[in-house]
């Protein structure tokens, strides 16, 4: 029977115990599951040229021998192979490529290969996460079918780009707009067709970026929305007419704007990217509803969602095999990339401890004991009350190495100092770190010395425009970000000439380039302060 026929047959159950029934298991059936499928995963990959190279020749028989013989691995192991497309070189048949940005134009993008199985996968996880999103309990859900869904995604071969073509396969939702058109239309495009036919008709589910989507928030208090929408209203169903005229009214009566939260009564909200837990609140503050958390990326695919609890993503126990190297383990790694960082299963962390996530696809993917670079929190081991077994996790950031802004781009030192040489600002020292503002939005600070001779000392404002604009010509997302989100995504702070160089020699340590310490920074404030003014 399909999905289809069940909801037909009101079987809701079934669907439940079919798509969620993972987060009733505890976490001895949860590591057998990922023992298993690893085996499988472990006799495809020792009979390919990729898992040969990988594996250094050796053919390792079980899980614990997997982890030992073979190396943690990044994207640069696979490039030659992947890059090329080289299908008859990998563990199993790929249906489709999915794209993403490696650094910048360094290295511009990553692609991976996704076997049927991976895609069938992907689809299971795609329906847990809309029955999850329609949930505020267990085993009760508003997912019923024929529901309009905002497609507020990017497109293929981008991965979010997937979840469209696999819902439409097993549930009747209808796309604002439609699949076909929005894959031919442009983001700005996308999102303002959209929301035109989503005032006409309704929106039911919206699954979006969560910066993208607490900027459409932003701009509905921007505007004056009852003089732009008047002229649609010919075009409104009766119902849409209504809200909108009841919205009016209350942000009248409550001397505010319209909010998304007045016009539509959203069944569930999907949210990603790397500033979603930051962003939550303001979400549900515009939107009115609490909305539902998931983790994905390009190589390890969809590995997490939150439980009808929305209080901490649970991983998904299919999808890979699941390591995670300690902080002070990657930290150690940082200073000496010689030194091999241990790597923990998920029933040997600890919570209130960061962890980087390391994956091996199941399903015949390509990666293997891959470091994904996502530093995640452990917050619990169990959610009792909820009666899940499972441990409990936030997002916290990439790793130390890179600064992600968004979930738009990811810059690297050598983007940096790519941006600073075409620039031909003469820097005799800096670092960058990532902050928020005072909304939460995230954006790199470049911390610099100017030469005493230079022609921009002191110039913070110059050194920040000569600097971005070779940014967003090095790095196309980059220039995105205010495009589409409306934030500035850079600062610059002047520091004292010597500043850094008096760090150094008082406490012995080199500050790291990208995303030094939080005491190494205050500390550096504090001797700039000594000196003079930061600027």
């Amino acid at each position: 029977m399909t999905l289809k026929e069940k909801f037909e047959q009101k079987k809701y159950d079934e669907i439940w115990q079919q798509y969620c029934g993972f987060l009733d298991l505890d976490l001895p059936s949860f590591m057998d599951m990922q023992h298993r499928l690893m085996l499988e995963q472990l006799d495809l990959y020792g009979n390919c040229e990729l898992g040969r190279h990988i594996m250094k020749g050796q053919k390792p028989e079980t899980v614990e021998a997997f982890r030992s013989m073979v190396p943690l691995t990044r994207y640069d192991d696979y490039a030659d192979i992947l890059l090329a497309k080289e299908e008859d070189k990998l563990p199993a048949k790929p249906m489709l490529w999915i794209e993403t940005t490696w650094e910048g134009g360094k290295n511009p993008i990553k692609i991976a290969p996704y076997t049927e199985r991976m895609v069938n996968c992907h689809r299971d996880s795609s329906i847990s996460i809309l029955l999850l999103a329609t949930s505020k309990q267990k085993e009760q859900f508003a997912l019923r079918g024929d529901e309009n869904f905002l497609y507020g995604m990017a497109p293929l071969p981008y991965l979010t780009g997937m979840v469209p073509h696999l819902v439409a396969e097993e549930l009747p939702v209808t796309f604002l707009p439609s699949i076909e058109e929005a894959e031919s239309m442009s983001f700005s495009e996308r999102n303002k067709k959209g929301f035109d036919l989503g005032q006409q008709q309704g929106i039911d589910l919206f699954f979006g970026l969560s910066s993208i989507v607490v900027k459409i928030g932003d701009s509905f208090t921007e505007r004056d929305n009852q003089k732009k929408e008047s002229k649609n209203l010919f075009k409104n169903s009766v119902q849409m007419n209504y809200r909108m005229a009841k919205a009016w009214v209350k942000s009248k009566e409550e001397k505010r704007p319209i909010l998304p939260k007045d016009i539509w009564e959203l069944k569930g909200l999907v949210c990603a990217g790397t500033d979603s837990h930051a962003l939550k609140s303001q979400i549900e503050h515009y939107w009115g509803i609490k909305p539902l958390e998931i983790f994905a990326g390009t190589e390890p695919t969809c590995v997490a969602t939150e439980s009808w609890e929305k209080n901490g993503l649970v991983f998904f126990p299919d999808v890979g095999l699941y390591e995670f190297i300690p902080k002070d383990e990657f930290e150690k790694n940082l200073v000496d990339s010689s030194y091999v960082p241990r790597t923990y299963l998920i029933d040997e962390i600890q919570p209130g401890f960061d962890y980087e996530l390391v994956v091996s696809n199941f399903k015949g993917g390509a990666f293997a004991r891959y470091r994904t670079g996502d530093i995640f929190r452990c917050t619990m081991l169990s959610n009792e009350e909820a009666g899940i077994q499972l441990p409990h996790f936030v997002f916290v950031d990439r790793e130390p190495g890179y600064i992600d802004i968004a979930g738009f781009t990811r810059i690297s030192k050598r983007t940096i100092e790519e941006a600073i040489g075409l620039s031909k600002i003469e820097l005799s020292n800096w670092f960058a770190i990532k902050e928020f503002n005072i909304n939460k939005r995230a954006f790199l600070h470049m911390y610099v010395e100017v030469e005493q001779d230079g022609t921009h000392v002191g110039n913070s404002e110059l050194i920040k425009e000569h600097i971005a604009t070779y940014f967003r010509y090095i790095d196309k997302d980059f220039g995105n970000i205010k495009r589409f989100l409306g934030v500035d995504p850079m600062e610059v702070t002047v520091l004292p000439s010597g500043t850094i160089e008096q760090f150094t020699k008082k406490t012995g340590k080199e500050v790291r380039k990208i995303n030094p310490s939080h005491f190494d920074v205050v500390e550096i404030k504090k001797i700039a302060r000594g000196g003079s003014e930061v600027k």
